[in-house]
């Protein structure tokens, strides 16, 4: 045997070998650049943590730490809100594999775990395009590679790179369109109930916009078929088909019920916004979202896949060498692709019928995949036709991408690579331009700065004070909108910013003057002495000094406030004078009137804890308005802008009160009750102005302030009756609440805790009912005369259930597979 002999196959796995390497390296050497270019961390100051990566996702990492290490409960968290379900936090945020790798690196040094998590998401779903594209279409190397690339550097992966968590949808897409194709020309749908399974597990939302999606792209596959092959199916055949690919779903939700089942549980009752407007977006946005280098933050859609596959992609609509009729359902395809990114309504459809709050438009991915599927299809179709000889003109290189070209030998080995380098020049120039528009002003060393001194202030407050119950919050945060700051420092707030949480418990809070009603979120912008006392907010961090507080010792810098202490906070729970059994909300047109509702069921005083005043106009224009308002003697003054305008940032106002001017109230972010005034002996005088919320705006016609007094006299009563017989308890962990009750008489004890049917509450060993109060915001038990040992533990509903369910269609799965392999055997 000659050694010195050439061996085809050992030069054809190098180029394999090689060819999936730089699928996985390839996307990542992008990021690296585009990270380099843009002086993003770790190569630069900028940090890669941006928009809801800083606002929401970094603190749901940590707390995912805390999980994985043994220090959280991933079914509970009181560190939002009061306290929530965190299923459905851990199923949407944080479920994907990819996540693990946090455990490879310390809490200071999270942000490069999410780099490098995204890196390898990046790599993942490049290769499984680029393996898709090899299977499905029989592409030459050179062009899987660069039609992948163009995939996973799309205008819309490029700028949700601050959503690693839909990135996992973008790896099994394709995976999932070739396991629809093989259902329709096999009936094997094994292969697909898995990746539904994997689809759902690691992010249900995006799974729920890709299944829509497979429903709509099997069908297409199915024409394909009728009209591409000439396959003329009989009715029963395409019966059949249908009722796989529907057994296929239902596998697959199966399999995925274990996480599936208590993520739909904790997520019912969502109080998500439910008015959709007609249109998403304008026409000229609507166009630039299909150019290079012209995407911008405010409503353009994501569509620019790259000029190389759009090129083609318009060419496969003019190939005749293509059916028709085809051609019209690809365009068809794409356009109901593209209404669906500009009509509300059909955006809400694939949003889960849930109005979503930002990140235009969610859906853009969705035509890159047809984009580059038309593309390759015309590359086969013009490889194939080569090869049959069918047609003998010469090849551009645009169609170099089948197995056998006519073009000049230099001209067929250049252009593959002339190719490679026009798609990474034009998509890593249409990145940067993205990323000049997201990270920025928010550098890392600022990120790190405030999160040692955040900790190192928890750490003293633990010292000061070891109680097991005590809520605190504050009145800033580290970069705008970073309201999750106690789930992943380590303390109780009600401040919650998340797509998962209690929605009982935040429509609770901002009915009672915490934030804008409606909103799914809480945020904690400003002392509110009566509820924080009821809450049991014992601690507040803030610039200003709050009413009827005292300063505390702890440590504090210039990006941490001082911390001040409330006196008057109870614990965890308290008799209820009035014996309340009601799950409706509280009554009252306003915070102050549903607070007066509140404060007198709890305690049973029937003197009214607040006073309407009237403030009297000073001044009024389309810019601004003031009032004069007189505080009685021994009160506390509060106000409340209304505009008649629900959480809209372009109608927010600015306030002035006490001479401090807040900039934004009125908004999503910022709609709270608002102290003016010490109590004193004597009435005091005031000035409140209500301001245009910029120079481009006017206020809205509606504008107006409420103004109350709260009498001291009835609060400070009311508490003392309160503090004489709370439950203060023993133990208080994520989902495990312990302590001893001593009632005088037999006694509904309300609980600062949202009630959630996970809970399951026992005294003295026996097991009792927890149920609703005042709208399921806060929750009650009743306790019989005497001292009892209280003991509540917490379950996510549905979890027994879906695991018995997932068990059930794993089951199913192999059955079935072991009847198709027989079934194929036979053959």
């Amino acid at each position: 045997m000659n050694s010195g002999l050439h061996h085809p196959a050992s030069g054809n796995r190098l180029k394999t070998t090689l060819f999936w390497a730089a699928c996985l390296a390839l996307p990542v050497m992008v990021l690296v650049v585009l990270s380099i270019w843009g002086e993003v961390y770790p190569f630069g100051p900028e940090s890669f943590l941006t928009e809801d990566l800083k606002y929401q996702y970094i603190d749901f990492f940590t707390w995912f730490r805390h999980v994985l290490t043994g220090e959280a409960n991933v079914f509970y968290s009181f560190a939002q809100g009061m306290g929530s379900n965190t299923w459905g936090l851990y199923s949407y945020y944080l479920a994907s594999p990819f996540n693990l790798i946090i455990l490879l690196f310390d809490e200071a040094h999270l942000t490069l775990a999410i780099y490098v998590i995204v890196a390898l998401k990046l790599a993942c779903m490049n290769t499984a395009m680029a393996w898709y594209l090899r299977r499905r279409f029989t592409l030459q190397r050179t062009w899987a590679l660069a039609l992948a690339l163009c995939y996973t550097w799309s205008t819309w992966t490029a700028t949700n790179l601050r959503n690693p968590l839909w990135l996992d949808a973008l790896i099994l897409l394709p995976l999932m369109a070739w396991s629809c194709r093989q259902l329709l020309r096999t009936g094997r749908f094994i292969g697909l109930s898995l990746l539904v399974a994997a689809d759902v597990i690691t992010c249900w939302y995006m799974a729920y916009i890709t299944l829509l999606f497979c429903c709509l792209f099997v069908l297409f596959e199915l024409a394909v078929m009728i009209y591409d092959d000439e396959v003329r199916p009989a009715r029963s055949w395409i019966a059949g088909r249908a009722v796989r690919f529907t057994v296929a779903i239902l596998l697959g939700l199966g399999l995925s019920a274990w996480t599936f089942v208590p993520t739909v549980l904790a997520m019912m009752g969502g109080g998500a916004k439910t008015a959709v407007g007609m249109f998403q977006t304008y026409p000229t946005a609507l166009i630039r979202g299909f150019l290079p280098f012209a995407w911008n933050i405010d409503h353009a859609p994501q569509f620019y896949t790259g000029l190389i596959p759009l090129v083609l992609a318009i060419s496969m609509l003019f190939e005749k060498r293509i059916d028709k009729r085809l051609r019209a359902l690809t365009l068809v395809f794409a356009g109901f692709l593209v209404v669906s990114s500009v009509l509300g309504p059909l955006m809400y459809v694939w949003c889960g019928f849930r109005q979503p709050n930002g990140f235009y438009c969610r859906i853009a991915f969705l035509l890159s995949f047809l984009e580059i599927w038309a593309a390759a299809f015309l590359l086969m179709r013009r490889a194939a036709c080569r090869a049959e000889g069918s047609n003998t003109r010469t090849v551009s290189w645009t169609e170099a991408g089948g197995r056998s070209a006519c073009a000049a030998p230099i001209a067929r080995k250049l252009a593959p690579f002339g190719t490679l380098v026009l798609v990474l020049a034009d998509l890593g120039f249409n990145a940067h331009v993205c990323w000049n528009q997201l990270y920025i002003n928010y550098p890392q060393d600022t990120h790190d700065t405030y999160v040692n001194d955040a900790d190192t202030q928890v750490r003293e407050l633990k010292q000061l004070d070891a109680d097991a119950f005590y809520r605190v919050d504050k009145t800033y945060n580290r970069a705008g909108a970073a309201f999750n700051e106690g789930i992943s420092h380590g303390f109780n707030q009600l401040s919650t910013y998340s797509s998962a949480n209690n929605p009982q418990a935040v429509a609770f809070l901002n009915s009672l003057g915490y934030s804008s009603e409606g909103e799914f979120s809480s945020v904690y912008a400003a002392p509110n002495l009566v509820m924080d006392s009821l809450l049991g907010v014992r601690y507040i961090g803030t610039w200003s000094k709050p009413v009827a507080s005292t300063e505390t010792t702890l440590p504090h810098s210039n990006v941490t406030s001082p911390v001040y202490y409330n006196p008057h906070a109870l614990s965890l729970g308290y008799p209820c004078a009035n014996g309340t059994n009601s799950e409706s909300s509280l009554q009252g047109d306003d915070p102050f009137e549903r607070q007066n509702a509140l404060f007198a069921e709890l305690t049973g005083i029937d003197r009214p804890l607040y006073t309407q005043l009237q403030g009297v106009e000073q001044a009024r224009s389309d810019a601004s308005i003031t009032w004069a308002v007189k505080l009685p003697a021994h009160t506390i003054g509060y106000t409340y802008a209304q505009t008649g305008v629900e959480s809209d940032w372009s109608q927010s106002v600015g306030l002035i009160v006490g001479g401090e001017m807040i900039s934004s109230e009125a908004t999503r972010f910022s709609h709270n009750v608002r102290a003016f005034g010490e109590s004193g002996d004597e009435s005091t005088q005031h000035e409140i102005s209500m301001v245009q919320g910029s120079p481009e705006t006017q206020l809205p016609p509606k504008s107006q302030c409420l103004f109350y007094a709260l009498n001291i006299d009835v609060f400070e009563e009311g508490i003392e009756r309160l503090q004489s017989r709370q439950f203060t308890p023993d133990v208080f962990e994520d989902g495990h609440v312990e302590g001893v009750y001593n009632a005088e008489k037999q006694t509904d004890l309300v609980l600062s805790i949202p009630y959630d049917k996970g809970w399951s509450a026992i005294i003295d060993g026996k097991e009792v009912a927890l149920s609703p109060a005042f709208g399921g915001g806060m929750s009650q038990i009743q306790v019989p005369e005497g001292s009892h040992r209280i003991e509540m533990r917490f379950q996510s509903p549905g979890f027994t259930v879906g695991c018995a369910a997932s068990i059930a269609a794993l089951a199913a799965c192999l059955v079935v597979a072991r009847v198709q392999k027989r079934g194929g055997q036979t053959r």
